[in-house]
């Protein structure tokens, strides 16, 4: 059996109660956010480079070629 809960923040807070008879229950818990948000979070591209003295990627040499099927 399934039990949903739904419930929408004007403004999240920081943490989220469940009812007491769900503690320790396993659980999904789907987060959705409103576009204005999620317009401003980091992209992948905020991220490129945050890795100092990672190495570059080795040559991965020339593909075999294979027969058409």
């Amino acid at each position: 059996m399934v039990n949903a809960i739904k419930t929408t923040y004007d403004s999240l807070p920081e943490r989220i109660t469940v009812p007491r008879q769900y503690v320790h229950k396993r659980a999904e818990v789907i987060i959705l956010l409103d576009d204005d948000v999620v317009e401003n979070s980091p992209s992948l591209s905020d991220f490129f480079g945050s890795l100092p003295g990672f190495p570059d990627r080795e040559p991965q040499g020339a593909f075999e070629v294979r027969d058409e099927l």
